[in-house]
């Protein structure tokens, strides 16, 4: 096979961001690396989580010595790309990297990626990326020169996803709570509370992420509660647990894309207003329901949202049908297909 393009990827991943971003970057190294055969490292500013899940994955992170007042991003980023002769740089960041520098690298040849950046960082970019969220219609694009690509086939998922296990259903149906790799919000103790409201005969899983830190309070939760629940932990094989599941209750983010893939319908709840505006596309193409933002919504909401999908098996189908439709999981392939394409060309 032929040497490809080294790449750098920017993310950062820690509790009160969860770890989507290094997700998706994990999901789009594994495909540079295996049908590339590219060179990638991770530049990685902020979060232990993050870096330890990356580096357990085998992958180098460049990290700085310093982030108090007296670091330079801009001259971090550049001698980062430098030292890892990067001829792409790929950005899944939410914070306050400068345009500059990315402007100063693209024109020293080097091919600048985005994925799903709201900030006028896109417009230095050879290539955005986004899935279909209402939001990109309210951006400005004046003087972007790059290319942009939007919708369901752009979503970054790991290459579990695009395999698309068969769903495993038994005659007892299965409801998982998911709330991302550190559930920030501690979303996860009230939906279990919602739950053990309800008085239908289901199993009930609980998946916490790498980053989930409130143990202590769940364990004493579910001490007192009637409904047994199976708890999972750092997950592995995700695609496989969540193909398992008749119903999802998911804080909205790469999972609730990974759920679309896989058939299986979600109820969303959201950390932030920017990701209710997202899930509510969700809900209006027939894919999940969204309930909102976390702060507004009780377990009793949760509880009916719950009992209304498992007593209605035509609704769950024509959701479970919906994502797989419009998600087949092979974004990560595409987008890399394009960065190895604009390396190659010299943009």
């Amino acid at each position: 096979m032929n040497v490809g393009p080294p790449v750098l990827l920017r993310c950062d991943g820690f509790h009160d961001i969860g770890l989507g971003h290094v997700a998706r970057c994990l999901a789009l190294a594994e495909e540079l690396k295996t049908r590339r055969n590219c060179r990638v490292t991770f530049a990685m500013r902020n979060g232990t989580l993050g870096m330890e899940v990356v580096r357990r994955e085998g992958y180098p992170v460049a990290a700085p010595d310093e982030v108090g007042e007296r670091f330079d991003y801009s001259a971090w980023m550049l001698d980062v790309i430098g030292k890892a002769g990067a001829r792409a740089v790929v950005l899944d960041v939410r914070d306050d990297l400068p345009r500059g520098a990315l402007d100063d690298a693209r024109r020293r040849g080097i091919l600048i990626v985005t994925i799903d950046d709201p900030s006028d960082r896109r417009l230095a970019a050879d290539l955005a990326f986004y899935p279909p969220v209402p939001q990109l219609h309210r951006m400005k694009w004046e003087g972007f020169t790059g290319k942009l690509y939007s919708g369901w086939e752009w979503v970054v998922l790991r290459k579990e996803f695009a395999d698309r296990p068969p769903r495993i259903t038994g005659t007892r149906p299965c409801v998982l709570v998911t709330m991302g790799g550190s559930d920030p919000g501690g979303i996860t103790l009230k939906a279990v509370s919602a739950l053990d409201l309800l008085v239908e005969d289901f199993e009930t899983v609980v998946v916490l992420g790498r980053g989930f830190s409130g143990d202590a309070a769940l364990n004493e939760l579910l001490a007192g509660t009637r409904r047994s629940c199976r708890v999972l932990r750092d997950v592995s094989d995700m695609a496989g647990v969540l193909s398992q599941a008749d119903v999802a209750v998911a804080s909205f983010g790469v999972t609730a894309y990974e759920l679309a893939a896989l058939g299986v319908p979600a109820i969303h709840v959201c950390l932030t207003e920017d990701h209710a505006i997202s899930a509510g596309m969700f809900e209006k193409e027939g894919l999940a329901i969204n309930l909102g933002s976390y702060s507004t919504v009780s377990p009793g909401d949760i509880a009916v949202a719950v009992q209304e999908l498992i007593h209605d098996p035509g609704k769950r189908d024509a959701m479970g049908n919906a994502g797989r439709l419009r998600v087949d999981g092979r974004g990560s392939e595409r987008i890399v297909n394009l960065i190895a394409d604009g390396c190659r060309a010299g943009k």
